[in-house]
């Protein structure tokens, strides 16, 4: 009896370990449960709605804009430069850093063949950009009169930025949490992302970049977008998988 444990505890240490992670792929959750994306969908664009309506009638939240703006400048100006440096990198993490992981993963998805992937990404992105450029066109709000060190003209609602970092690096924890076996690293991969997307956020208001309400409506266009977006193509790729096995 001892020799057996013995040796299948030897057979156990030769024995591969199982991986943590399975791939970079999209696990197909919003195909197969589109309600969740029609929800996300529906209250993105509800709280969209709420806030450009909010900012056209000269709601209450346009005080809470002036009032974060107020405390905030202060703070920021006065900033040391390690402070200084840490909030200008959130302008950078929602810009240009998503520019070089999209090339990156670009090359990855076509070298790997992952159409699906590349698609979410690719067609996410883009029509986000196109939606801020046209809507904060349309809208035309100002931003606050005391941008700090990285200074824009163009029109800031809703926020790029938060658009971006919701449609990105939503999709990143999408493609990845699922395919993760540890619940440990599941969660740190999704709290990561929240984390760069409330980060990105704060600091582009830290720097009056935006007011409050440029990125809430930010946040919630990407959340609309994205959760539209991505069902359609999840349901896309699955009938056309489905038709090429029918063929088969």
């Amino acid at each position: 009896m001892t020799t057996n444990k013995i040796t299948a505890t030897r057979v156990r240490e030769f024995e591969p370990r199982k991986n943590t992670f399975t791939g970079f792929h999209a696990s197909g959750l919003l195909a197969k449960w589109p309600m969740v994306g029609l929800i996300l969908f529906l209250f993105g664009s509800l709280m969209f709605g709420g806030l450009t309506y909010n900012l056209y009638n000269h709601g209450p939240l346009l005080a809470w804009d002036k009032a974060v703006e107020s405390t905030l400048f202060p703070i920021a100006s006065k900033s040391s430069m390690f402070v200084k440096v840490v909030m200008e990198a959130g302008y950078y993490i929602g810009n240009e850093v998503i520019i070089v992981l999209v090339v990156l993963l670009g090359f990855y998805f076509i070298y790997e063949r992952l159409w699906r992937e590349l698609a979410m990404m690719t067609i996410g992105l883009a029509g986000s950009s196109e939606l801020f450029l046209n809507l904060s066109k349309f809208i035309a709000r100002p931003r606050p009169p005391t941008q700090l060190w990285i200074i824009l003209k163009i029109p800031g609602f809703p926020s790029g930025h938060a658009i971006a970092v919701v449609v990105f690096y939503g999709l990143m924890a999408y493609l990845l949490v699922p395919n993760i076996q540890s619940n440990f690293w599941k969660v740190i991969v999704s709290a990561l992302a929240i984390f760069i997307m409330v980060f990105v956020g704060f600091s582009r208001i830290y720097t009056s970049g935006h007011y409050l309400t440029d990125i809430l409506s930010g946040y919630a266009l990407g959340l609309a977008w994205s959760a539209m977006i991505y069902t359609l193509l999840e349901l896309y790729f699955q009938k056309r998988r489905s038709l090429n096995v029918k063929k088969r």
